[in-house]
């Protein structure tokens, strides 16, 4: 058994006396068990060293090995990657011999007729104890502390001499760029242990399936192996040197895919996750290390465009639309800044006798070359957090038009307002529902807030607490978007909900999907059993308010009884109410006159 205080010494020494002579005096020194193996041949040295069948802290090499020198085989390991320590052993004493193996990267050069028991033992514990040493910097400058991978500096060296290599060869260099999905969800549910914790299970992972597709990339043994390491926080890249197809990058991909694809076991929960990769593969995509990663980086975007788990090979449009999305989000930065950010309004009509009961603020980006579509600037802002300060302005700038609706003397209209998820979860939330409603003097009652599924489940006993808080002030909550989502019907009850609203995608094919008939019909009555309003969201047609209407339905909004319009629209609207002789609007009527 090897005790805590042994060296492992490998010894490459042709001539057996001075085997005998270093082992000897090894075993004068006092405490200390040196685990000495013995080699004399060069040939037979190359073939352990390379092939990794022992670990040794110390090289112990003659200088002089047949044809070949201890300088020779000093080479080789260091171009093998191999930091093992090594000391030269030589009978001769020349000068030119000492210079020469300081600069190979020896850690002594001792001459055999002058070693003795100490010399030779400080000479083995101090290549040993600056090899530690030196281990520790490099672990600490090119290794991730988390996942014990390889960083980005050390990435980016390897990727730099895999391009040198490909100058000289045939083959290809590929860039995998990946990036987990909705990895923040995780740190959400679960908390950032939990996410550490995913992270070191997909890094090992993915090491394991580099090691299991290492053939498919390499035909010559003595090509690059892959080579994964991890950029910070949830992206990783992989370098495949040395790939004869691109489409071997392909396959590496898909693997990683699978992997990944399969239930993780966190704090007692299975969690299962995704991934999306982009590929750029030199000299095609780039060549240079720069452009290698940028590309991977632009694909695995465009990936994320298109839906996440899966992967794309780069190509040059994706860098149009690279430079178009930097472009918006630096223009989205001024807006704010600026204020480029206005208001339109939905009306919302009670069904029973089509009273007017409320609008939806909706915010709309007017840049000086016209409206931005949502569906292109919103994901945008929640991916870089901009959307806080966007939901935090519509909130006081919807409160303020409600007051001024009020005090040009119109009846109340309720007020609704969408929260993103990352608004809601800001510890700050009710300070700044409660600020925007006292700046501009609205009544809490005549506020809705409007949140998600997605955000209701998230942080529950937290959610829980915000949501009572600000209904306790007289302000009510919609569940928007309902049934795309994973609500429990136990956890919906707890919530203080004035309404549920039936997600657009429903009612969009009521008069074709039966399937989404049956949901939207069991929606309302779901909603009518927990005594809460249904409404119906995204109505276009006659066929479907004729549905709902028979379906029980309480409210509804869309392009069929109103577009979302300007607060000027909005006034006419309220104008028109006031001079009736009620306040209700026959919509569809005033529809069939003008048709």
């Amino acid at each position: 058994m090897v005790t805590p205080d042994s060296i492992r010494i490998l010894l490459v020494e042709d001539d057996e006396d001075d085997y005998v002579m270093t082992r000897d005096l090894l075993e004068d020194v006092p405490g200390t068990n040196f685990q000495l193996h013995w080699i004399s041949s060069y040939a037979e040295a190359m073939d352990l060293i390379l092939s990794d069948r022992a670990q040794f802290e110390v090289y112990l090499f003659d200088y002089r090995l047949g044809e070949h020198t201890g300088l020779d085989l000093l080479h080789v390991v260091r171009e093998a990657g191999n930091q093992v320590p090594v000391v030269i052993l030589t009978g001769q004493r020349e000068r030119e011999v000492d210079l020469e193996a300081m600069h190979a990267g020896a850690a002594d050069y001792l001459l055999k007729d002058e070693i003795t028991s100490n010399q030779l033992e400080r000479s083995i514990r101090y290549a040993r104890e600056r090899a530690q040493a030196a281990r520790q910097i490099t672990q600490l400058a090119f290794y991730d502390s988390l996942t014990g991978l390889p960083n980005r500096v050390l990435f980016k060296e390897r990727l730099g001499q895999a391009l040198l290599r490909q100058r000289r060869a045939v083959k290809h260099t590929a860039v995998l760029f990946l990036d987990i999905d909705d990895f923040k969800r995780i740190n959400d549910t679960l908390g950032h242990q939990a996410g550490d914790e995913l992270l070191k299970a997909a890094s090992e992972r993915l090491h394991q399936c580099l090691r299991q597709s290492d053939t498919l990339s390499r035909e010559d043994p003595h090509d690059e192996a892959p080579f994964v390491a991890r950029l910070g926080g949830d992206e990783f890249t992989i370098l495949l040197g040395d790939v004869p197809r691109p489409e071997d990058a392909a396959t590496v991909a898909r693997r990683m895919l699978a992997t990944l694809a399969e239930p993780f076991r966190l704090l007692a929960h299975e969690v299962h996750m995704s991934a999306s990769i982009g590929i750029a593969v030199s000299p095609t995509d780039g060549k240079t290390i720069d452009e290698l990663v940028r590309n991977a980086d632009t694909a695995m975007y465009q990936v994320k465009s298109d839906g996440k788990s899966s992967f794309k090979f780069y190509e040059e449009s994706m860098h149009a639309n690279a430079m178009e999305r930097l472009e918006l989000e630096s223009a989205l930065h001024q807006a704010i800044r600026t204020g480029e950010f206005e208001l339109h309004y939905q009306p919302q009509y009670t069904m029973q006798g089509q009273a007017l009961i409320g609008v939806e603020a909706l915010v709309r980006w007017r840049r000086p070359t016209g409206l931005v579509p949502p569906g292109l600037f919103i994901p945008l802002a929640e991916e870089t957090g901009l959307i806080q300060d966007i939901d935090a302005w519509v909130l006081r700038e919807a409160c303020a038009q409600g007051r001024r609706w009020l005090d040009a003397g119109y009846a109340p209209v309720r007020m609704s307002v969408n929260l993103s998820s990352r608004q809601f979860e800001q510890p700050d939330l009710g300070e700044l529902v409660t600020g925007a409603l006292a700046q501009s003097g609205m009544a809490p009652g005549m506020l809705l807030l409007e949140i998600t599924e997605s955000t209701l489940m998230r942080h529950r006993q937290e959610t829980d607490r915000r949501i009572h808080e600000l209904h306790q002030l007289g302000v009510d909550f919609a569940l928007d978007d309902f049934g795309t989502g994973y609500s429990s019907l136990n956890h919906l009850k707890r919530f203080p909900l004035r309404a549920v609203k039936i997600d657009r995608s429903f009612v969009a094919n009521l008069g074709a999907s039966a399937d989404d008939a049956t949901i939207a019909a069991a929606i309302i009555a779901l909603a009518h059993g927990l005594g809460l309003v249904a409404v119906a969201e995204g109505v276009e047609t006659r066929e479907q308010w004729d549905f709902l209407a028979t379906r029980g339905c309480d409210e509804v909004q869309g392009f069929l009884v109103g577009r979302p319009q300007p607060a000027k629209a909005i006034d006419d609207l309220l104008s028109a109410i006031e001079e009736s002789s009620k306040n209700t609007f026959p919509i569809l009527c005033a529809q069939t006159r003008n048709k």
